[in-house]
């Protein structure tokens, strides 16, 4: 072929990409590129040819949509660029699916290195659409940006690589622009966990979980930053926290391993006991061979040690991990100034025990609603009793009397 019937091979490919014929353009034209006799100008359609047998090809097609990447990579096209932006979205996908691979395979680091790929890609090609929320059927998705940062970050921890000041840059921003994801302030605060600022760190992650209290894996690495050595009570109130919140209790054995450690550590080897129980269950219960943590803990247990529930350890100091969460928020002065019964009707709607609230209104006169018996608080109480309160978008998430204040 020469020039002028190459260019319209590869026009007509771009055709045929579209409707779902992409694998096979690709490789038809791909071995014109690997010549060097494809022309600059087909090199813009190629691309999309590219992004098409990406998005076409079976997810279980690791290396052949690597090659195909390289391929992209290698050409002469305009960035930034929308195309270029789809690229980058599809070099996500193929992360996802590699790391799905290694860990059904048991092969260790996924196939494909998101960071190695974003270095080639350059993040100064990143379009203000990049940035954008959209969303499918009335839910909310993520940017590109912040499913870039979930996938970069999350082979930063695997690998214990550094991650580069350009993508630094991108996730100081992205944290500031996303202020409501609590997924970016755990994803920056592992970074900063890998720099050693364990402080910065720790207020990150508060703020993550103020966000979103219910997620136990904030919970998890909050308490990590917490040395038992130093403060084993919050240490202990943490991790408890963790097992407290929503979750499959078959992700939170490393959780139990944990505790089961820090009772050793004091000495309590029936509460290690209870939990290094707990822990053999999950993990043969999923078919999982035990970590040696486990073992080297359970070789320290006396034989014959029986079990015991540290149940009442924990429920005394969970007090001290909201604590450590809600303390970076200022206390405010309110009253009750009213009191609405239970609706007696709404346990039989599926709402559980129902429950008295209470409308609380600060000095400036703004009203919130709370559940008094979230907090330990008598429900009973007169209208005129004044609280401190710390609020988070509009609601409170801490409460306590205020004759309490000084005990």
């Amino acid at each position: 072929m020469n020039e002028e019937e190459l260019i319209r091979f590869v026009s007509d490919g771009f055709d045929a990409a579209k409707n779902g014929k992409a694998v096979e353009t690709y490789n038809a034209v791909l071995p014109c590129f690997e010549k060097g006799i494809l022309p600059l100008k087909s090199h813009y359609a190629f691309g999309w040819i590219i992004y098409y047998a990406l998005h076409q090809e079976a997810s279980s097609a690791i290396s052949e949509r690597k090659l195909m990447l390289a391929s992209y990579l290698r050409l002469r096209v305009a960035k930034p660029h929308k195309l270029h932006s789809m690229i980058l979205t599809e070099a996500i996908r193929l992360y996802k699916d590699a790391k799905d691979e290694s860990f059904v395979k048991k092969s260790g680091s996924p196939a494909f290195s998101i960071v190695k790929f974003v270095d080639l890609w350059n993040l100064a090609h990143l379009r203000p659409g990049d940035w954008n929320r959209k969303s499918l059927d009335g839910k909310p998705l993520g940017s590109t940006v912040e499913k870039l940062i979930t996938v970069y970050t999350d082979e930063i921890e695997q690998k214990g690589s550094i991650p580069s000041e350009d993508f630094i840059a991108v996730i100081d921003k992205a944290t500031e622009q996303f202020k409501d994801s609590s997924a970016l302030l755990s994803q920056r605060a592992s970074l900063h966990i890998r720099a050693g600022e364990t402080g910065i760190a720790r207020d990150l992650l508060r703020n993550a979980l103020i966000s979103a209290p219910g997620k136990f894996f904030l919970w998890s690495r909050l308490a990590s930053l917490i040395s038992p050595e130093e403060n084993v009570r919050l240490h202990i109130a943490l991790l408890y926290k963790a097992l407290r919140m929503p979750g499959q209790e078959q992700f939170k054995g490393r959780i139990r391993l944990a505790l089961a450690r820090v009772w050793l550590s004091r000495n309590m080897p029936g509460q290690a006991r209870w939990e290094l129980d707990r822990v053999r269950n999950i993990y043969e219960s999923n078919g999982w061979h035990l970590p040696k943590a486990f073992a080297e803990a359970d070789s320290r247990i006396p034989p014959q040690t029986s079990a015991e529930n540290p149940e009442r350890f924990y429920s005394r100091l969970e007090y001290l991990a909201d604590e450590e969460v809600y303390s970076a928020l200022p206390e405010i002065r309110v009253t009750k100034t009213y009191h609405k019964n239970p609706d007696p009707s709404a346990a039989a709607k599926g709402f559980g025990k129902p429950a008295a609230a209470w409308r609380v209104t600060d000095e400036q006169g703004t009203n919130y609603w709370l559940q008094p018996h979230r907090f330990n608080i008598d429900a009973a109480l007169r209208c005129g009793t004044p609280l401190l309160v710390r609020i988070h978008n509009g609601k409170p998430v801490k409460a306590r009397l205020e004759s309490e204040a000084d005990v």
